[in-house]
């Protein structure tokens, strides 16, 4: 009893609790199985590069039901249950593949679980947080574990996947282990979610006569649609960069994909020594500080991969360009971190459908981003591509800048609140 009360006071002390398990479940099936296990399947089960295109396609918009999910969760104090849902969505979508993979009815209809799922954890684990009446301090370090827990999953996924990839196991057998990782998370998160679950504070929201349109209306015409333009137009610039990154490097820096490969797992590895640091700067000083900066870096990153095209005609060494994109991933780790807590400031509305319309902002642009990118290679060469996610940060740098708070009162509540 003394050893559990040992363990229960050292994970609270570094703001880790045992339902983050559904975040370390997300980081392996979204960042590793999903985008690498997926699209190989189904190229070599039907042959057709189009079908694998459209089932990550369908992945990617699951993204649009996050609103919906949030909000029903919102309405009947369900975010327990949302979490939960989101872990067997995944648990199911596995089993399609693993046993009706073969019929375009089964890779569609899991593509459709999985991208649920995805949306869902994504939404809904950051709001157990943001939305959970904690001091700003306490929140930082709680996001920090949490987008670490999820980076550590996906290491340990990308280990586990290869090597049981190389033991010859078949894609069947493979999609069995994602719906078992999903299945673990699931018993784990159920039997330790329940005191997070009851922590949300939920808005009081409109008035029960009130029409729900109209109150989203008015949402997004306040200074959090600004906030979620700005998130569209930076996610914007992710899309069209990492869809098209192998390519990129090859093309313009004949860099071959299994150094871009590495340089992936390397950001991984920076990501996870140095979100420490960059929570404790969010815990001192808000999220604002850290998300503008992150833009601005990511910018600089963009222009000096441009310049050292231009000025190498692209003959250099691999590591060079590939050690500035390791730095613009940190942009993007830093932004994902503290993005839930900007919305939840920004927002009158409660935890599920304030992170619910965040998803949707993050899962449109990426599907735009990803089609401009393409686009962009096509017509004006991959060159190109670091120009538009330079531009299009600008505007997300401008926009953001606007929807931010012009002094720190914002801050004082937060700072000074709870940290149970």
């Amino acid at each position: 009893m003394t050893d559990t009360s040992a363990q229960a006071g050292f994970l609270e002390r570094n703001g880790i609790e045992w339902w983050y398990t559904a975040h370390l479940a997300y980081g392996a099936i979204q960042l590793v199985f999903i985008p690498i296990l997926i699209p190989t399947f189904v190229l070599a089960e039907t042959n057709s590069a189009t079908l694998a295109g459209v089932a990550m396609a369908v992945i990617g918009l699951g993204g649009l039901t996050a609103p919906i999910i949030g909000g029903l969760a919102d309405k009947f104090r369900a975010h327990r249950v949302a979490q939960l849902a989101g872990l067997a969505a995944y648990c199911l979508g596995g089993a399609l593949f693993a046993f009706l993979g073969d019929t375009t009815f089964g890779i569609l209809v899991g593509a459709i679980c999985m991208g649920i799922g995805s949306a869902t954890l994504l939404m809904i684990n950051p709001a157990f947080i943001v939305s959970g009446g904690f001091g700003q301090d306490a929140e930082a370090l709680r996001l920090t574990r949490l987008n670490q827990i999820m980076i550590f999953g996906s290491l340990i996924a990308g280990i586990g996947l290869s090597a049981i990839t190389s033991m010859g196991l078949s894609f069947s057998a493979r999609f069995l282990v994602l719906s078992l990782i999903a299945l673990v998370g699931f018993i784990i998160t159920m039997m330790t979610n329940a005191a997070a679950a009851a922590r949300i504070q939920v808005s009081e929201g409109p008035d029960e006569n009130s029409d729900d349109s109209v109150s989203t209306k008015d949402l997004l015409v306040s200074r959090f649609g600004v906030l979620l333009l700005a998130v569209f137009f930076v996610t914007i610039g992710h899309g069209v960069i990492t869809g098209q990154f192998p390519n990129y490097m090859d093309r313009v820096f004949s860099v071959p994909a299994s150094s871009s490969a590495l340089a992936l797992s390397v950001s991984a590895v920076v990501s996870l020594l140095i979100l420490d640091a960059v929570g404790r700067w969010m815990g001192k000083s808000g999220p604002e500080p850290v998300w503008l900066s992150a833009v601005a870096m990511k910018i600089a990153m963009m222009v000096a991969l441009a310049l050292l095209a231009i000025a190498t005609g692209g003959s250099i060494l691999a590591v060079l360009p590939l050690a500035i994109y390791v730095v613009y991933l940190q942009g993007i780790s830093w932004a994902d971190m503290v993005q839930p807590a900007l919305a939840a400031r920004a927002s009158a509305a409660g935890a599920g459908l304030t992170q619910g319309l965040l998803m949707f902002a993050i899962a449109s642009a990426y599907a735009v981003g990803n089609f401009l990118g393409g686009a962009s290679a096509d017509a004006f060469g991959f060159d190109s591509l670091v120009w538009v996610v330079a531009i299009v940060s600008v505007v997300a740098l401008v926009l953001g800048y606007i929807a931010m708070p012009r002094n720190a009162a914002a801050h004082e509540s937060r700072a000074g609140g709870s940290t149970v």
